[in-house]
């Protein structure tokens, strides 16, 4: 009696697993992938290469602000203080040209008021690390 009971169960579960398979591949959604690609370059997000503005002091720039910086690298660009006669500031017309170049391509980029922008993330990252000075 048991072993025509557990046969029959046998039976009926293969019946099911049978009837699971059709054969024609599963329907397509835009948030499933039946053949993934596992190449993880490809995953990764594109890694932006920043432009630096050179500056001869660090007024108006806030060297060491973590929401400044972050607000400049979101934007393409960082400020950096380099004394005259290093490497980058040779001679002030090299600052000049180098930073000329950056600017126009953040004019293409990210704007004609561009420098608003970031004066404004200034004023508002200033007050609360306690970089206002005066």
């Amino acid at each position: 009696m048991f072993r025509i009971l557990f046969l029959l169960l046998l039976l009926i579960g293969f019946q099911f697993s049978l009837a699971q398979t059709n054969g024609s591949p599963p329907f397509k959604t835009p948030n499933t992938h039946h053949n993934p690609n596992p190449d993880p370059k490809s995953d990764k997000p594109e890694e932006k290469s920043l432009n630096y503005i050179i500056k001869k002091d660090t007024k108006k720039f806030l060297p060491g602000n973590k929401c400044f910086e972050d607000a400049t690298k979101k934007m393409g660009f960082m400020y950096m203080a380099v004394p005259k006669g290093q490497s980058y500031y040779t001679s002030e017309f090299d600052r000049n040209m180098h930073n000329l170049g950056v600017k126009l391509k953040l004019l293409f980029t990210r704007g004609p008021f561009w420098k608003i922008k970031v004066n404004k993330k200034y004023k508002k990252c200033r007050y609360p690390y306690g970089d206002d000075i005066g």
